[in-house]
């Protein structure tokens, strides 16, 4: 057997090459180590030429024969080991198996040689029938075959296969290693075997940080913040620094409970430790994070930053703007996304169609449930609920109950959001008879679907059912009523004038009242007109709210309504010292595929408008037809024509003037209203609805109205003090 190495030799096969007319004999002579033409070959040597045929799979398949005629048959461990690697580089696992599968005495290196390289080519099932296959060898596996063999049931989710690998680990001592704790950590909380998890993570050395970070991301995924939180307070304790997995789950967790502030905390260390260098996931979460706790500009900032984007950074941003109500934004933004040819996902549909049930972007929105069926998306439970509660917030109640009959999966949430629709849409009966088909079918009311119960009962003043309801929760479903729910209830009783009950139902709570239950109190404050007891429920929502303008704007009403000018105006004097501003009212109305909004601005910048003067004159048809303007609800010290020319430009009026002049006779007329409709719009929709036999579909901040022929379809049970009728 030849034991010179010879340069000229070793590549000369490569000139065969030269008929391809590629030149690669000659970048092949270019890469040869300058070494004497007679000289014992070395490992430097070798190495150099692995590295460099590498990239060429001929050229490398060329010095295997060389090495055999060298070496003969079989190759030494060492050499084989190499050259199997080489092939691995080269995306060819067949031949690393055909010259592993040579090897007559095969060494650990040798063996973790093929475990490794099956596992950066994803050849996951081939790594366990190797690891397998060593087994019944009885080669004792080391640290690193253990490591790559749970990796690989981990990728494959085999939890059974991965518990006797663990197993075998704890035979071999080898559990606790550094190197085997934490991808078998991984693996458990990967497959969602957290007890498992628990128990490996108190059986490592606290020192390693990783195995932290992967517990942090078990607790993260089950949805189980505060064991989150936990673990970095025992860190600190212990002073070990975050790793970026843990780091990552801390993020999400800060997100999931709106921590705003912590979640600043964690950006900040990052950006010390420089974690956020390449860090897609580090990023995204961050992103995630402050579009959660409502702090959409930072998440923005940071999103423009990153240098890269993958759909789960686009769909996070996206996100944030829908649950931000920033809906035209989260559209501009997936218009952006799809120019970028990055091909949505199911959360990204469902955001998207989040931000058009904002909007009352009907078209919008049917343009992506279109998009999604010519792009053969499948449509989950997720995506469809967002349909369903897409379609129910632009109006179309029959067309989300269609999408709903046509599940083929229907989870609580999905239960909860039709039956929310269809109170919503004032139809009480329906949906109290789609609660008893959800139980019919087995499937148990959760939190949620109570919500959705109670505010049905809320929204059409059903007091007796509700307090059964209210009742049923914690009696038969072991249910404890969250603020949502007294909220609700709180709701339900006031607007009924049951105002000593409402009290009464607060004080018996048995956790804190909420800032929604003192404000649903104080709305039944207005409708009834108890100013003293106002007075006193806004004190609280002062304390809860202290940067909120919503309690001082409300009790402001309610002192201009009771004709309290004094108190109005140092009602408002108070927030222009805290520098709080109230929410302005506006209404958007979609014609012709465009969306359009207006607010009280509108009318002060356009008094000769063609919109206020055909609203001039439909008033006149209204004052015929025996519509009077309620003027209580203009809120200002001014004379009774002044009120009413208040009243004339309220946002919802001039949309629906819009809406008028711009579409066809028979058209309903759809508006969305960021507030509540005031009770004089109200009275004004019923009449228009008459004169013009059109349907008008108003959308509020709490619910909806179909008004048609004169009668609207929430009984005249919303947030008015007494009922309201049309004379006609």
């Amino acid at each position: 057997m030849l034991t010179l190495y010879n340069r000229s030799a070793l590549l000369s096969p490569c000139a065969a090459l030269r008929s391809d007319g590629l030149g690669v004999a000659a970048n092949a002579r270019a890469m040869a180590p300058c070494v004497p033409a007679t000289a014992i070959p070395t490992s430097a040597h070798l190495n150099s030429l692995f590295a460099r045929c590498a990239s060429s799979l001929p050229l490398l398949r060329q010095l295997h024969a060389r090495l055999l005629l060298l070496h003969g048959l079989p190759l030494s461990t060492p050499l084989a080991s190499r050259l199997a690697h080489a092939y691995f580089v080269s995306a060819s696992p067949r031949d690393a198996r055909h010259v592993f599968d040579q090897i007559p005495h095969r060494t650990p290196h040798a063996w973790n040689t093929m475990f490794a390289g099956y596992y950066r080519a994803r050849l996951l099932p081939e790594l366990l029938l190797l690891y397998k296959l060593s087994h019944s060898q009885n080669h004792r596996p080391d640290s690193f075959a253990l490591a790559f063999a749970l990796r690989a049931c981990a990728g494959l989710s085999l939890l059974g296969p991965g518990s006797s690998i663990h197993s075998q680990a704890i035979r071999s001592g080898l559990d606790a290693n550094a190197f085997v704790s934490p991808p078998l950590m991984n693996m458990y909380v990967d497959l969602g075997s957290l007890d498992d998890a628990e128990k490996m993570f108190n059986c490592v050395n606290v020192a390693d940080s990783a195995c932290w970070g992967l517990m942090m991301k078990g607790y993260s995924r089950a949805s189980v913040d505060e064991q989150v939180f936990d673990l970095f307070g025992r860190m600190k304790e212990l002073k070990l620094e975050l790793d970026p997995c843990a780091a990552v789950c801390l993020a999400r967790a800060c997100g999931n409970i709106c921590a705003a502030k912590e979640g600043r905390a964690i950006h900040g260390f990052c950006i010390k430790t420089n974690y956020l260098d390449c860090n897609i996931y580090l990023k995204t979460s961050l992103v995630d994070m402050y579009g959660k706790s409502g702090f959409i500009d930072f998440a923005l900032k940071l999103f423009d930053e990153m240098p890269s984007k993958d759909v789960v950074s686009w769909s996070s941003v996206i996100s944030g703007l829908a649950q931000c109500r920033r809906g035209y934004e989260a559209l501009r933004v997936f218009r952006d996304m799809l120019e970028e040819s990055i091909m949505p996902n199911e959360v990204t549909y469902a955001s998207v169609l989040l931000a058009c049930a904002h909007l009352g972007a009907s078209f919008q929105g049917k343009s992506v449930h279109g998009f999604m069926i010519r792009s053969n998306i499948e449509l989950d439970v997720v995506t469809n609920t967002a349909l369903v509660d897409m379609y129910a917030k632009c109006g179309f109640p029959l067309l989300a109950y269609k999408v709903f009959g046509i599940m083929p999966v229907r989870n609580v949430f999905s239960w909860s959001a039709m039956i929310g629709a269809l109170g919503a849409h004032g139809m009480y009966s329906r949906a109290l008879d789609l609660f008893d088909e959800m139980r019919s079918a087995n499937l148990a009311p959760n939190h949620v679907t109570f919500v959705s119960v109670l505010s049905a009962c809320s929204h059409s003043g059903m007091v007796k059912d509700g307090r059964i309801y209210f009742e049923s929760m914690t009696k038969d479903y072991k249910i404890t009523p969250t603020n949502e729910h007294y909220c609700c209830m709180v709701d339900l009783l006031g607007r009924a004038g049951l105002i000593e009950e409402a009290q009464a139902l607060i004080e018996e709570m048995p956790v804190e009242p909420s800032a929604s239950v003192w404000g649903a109190l104080l709305g039944a404050c207005r409708i009834h007109k108890r100013v003293e007891l106002a007075e006193k429920v806004a004190d609280k929502l002062f304390v809860l709210e202290p940067n909120q303008p919503g309690a001082h704007v409300l009790l402001s009403n309610i002192y201009a309504a009771a004709e309290m000018w004094e108190m109005v105006k140092k009602t408002r004097d108070v927030m222009n010292k805290r520098g709080l501003r109230k929410t302005f009212g506006y209404s958007t109305i979609e014609v012709d595929k465009m969306v359009y909004i207006f607010n009280v601005m509108d009318r002060r910048n356009l008094k000769d408008n063609e919109i206020l003067e055909f609203w001039r004159k439909l008033s006149n048809q209204m004052k015929e037809l025996g519509y009077v303007p309620d003027l209580s609800f203009t809120l200002h010290d001014v004379d009774d024509e002044s009120k009413e020319e208040v009243l004339c430009g309220h946002s919802e009026k001039m949309a629906m003037a819009f809406g008028l002049l711009r579409t066809k006779d028979g058209i309903p007329l759809r508006i969305t209203k960021n507030l509540r409709v005031c009770g004089d719009c109200h009275t004004a929709s019923k009449f228009i609805s008459l004169i013009t036999k059109r349907e008008i579909i108003v959308r509020d901040s709490r619910r909806f109205h179909h008004v048609k022929n004169g009668v609207c379809s929430c009984g005249d049970y919303c947030s008015f003090s007494v009922p309201l009728k049309c004379s006609y």
